[in-house]
């Protein structure tokens, strides 16, 4: 366990992760779980996903601990009523939030804030107004189709992880029908967007990933008086140890 200073009051540490796929790695990462964990990971059948889903499980629990200064085995993390996970005894007040697809993983920590992330793979050949009717609000359908077509499948990927990062900062997940709140499609250049998904205010970002791929942050909104919250990105190096990459 390599102790790591915790995100500041106003800090939201946010990892860009490629997985491992050495051998010896990976059997360090399982020695790490628990016991649900290691069950879940039975199940899955593809060698290829087990190893994503243990390798993503242990860097979590490594980062974790860091900051908890425990052991990463010791890391207690329970799952919320409609599958958040968060740590059991409300542990130094931190949240977090991890998604990954492929061997690319991305992971956001704060204190005392909701946060929600969301990456995806752009897959042009997936029926994406089919995709949207089921989880798009009816203005963002028409948003979509109005565009040009060699945009739709960006904006439809960027809405797509913007609505999914939203539904995991509230504890939702798409028990909250996805067409019951609205988000930009693209964004021409880098920016923070509002949001109100569950009644609640949030900041929406995008994440910067390699090509093909798209990913968001969603962070609560602090009150008026406080400033917002100010994703930092961090350096995870070997065996869990954390360092600022820019503020």
């Amino acid at each position: 366990m390599n102790p790591s200073p915790r995100p500041l009051d106003g800090e939201i540490h946010l990892y860009h992760v490629t997985l491992p796929q050495e051998a010896s790695e990976l059997a360090r990462f399982e020695r790490l779980l628990s016991m649900s964990e290691a069950d879940r990971a039975g199940q899955l059948k593809s060698s290829q996903t087990r190893n994503r889903f243990i390798a993503g499980r242990g860097i979590l629990r490594e980062i974790l601990g860091g900051y908890l200064r425990i052991d990463p085995a010791e890391v207690i993390i329970a799952t919320g009523e409609h599958g958040k996970p968060f740590l059991a005894d409300g542990a130094e007040n931190l949240r977090f939030s991890l998604s990954h697809v492929d061997e690319i993983l991305v992971l956001a920590v704060a204190t005392g804030v909701e946060v929600g992330v969301d990456i995806e793979r752009i897959d042009a050949g997936k029926a994406i107004h089919d995709m949207a009717r089921l989880a798009f609000s009816r203005q963002e359908q028409e948003e979509l189709r109005a565009m040009p077509a060699s945009r739709q499948v960006e904006a439809f990927y960027r809405c797509w992880v913007c609505k999914e990062a939203c539904l995991k900062a509230c504890g939702r997940g798409f028990s909250l029908p996805g067409s019951s709140f609205n988000v930009p499609l693209l964004n021409e250049t880098p920016t923070i967007t509002r949001v109100c998904c569950n009644e609640t205010i949030w900041h929406v970002l995008d994440i910067d990933v390699p090509y093909n791929y798209c990913a968001a942050l969603a962070f609560e909104t602090r009150s008026p008086d406080l400033p917002q919250p100010k994703p930092v990105l961090m350096r995870r190096h070997p065996h869990g140890s954390q360092g600022q990459l820019t503020g």
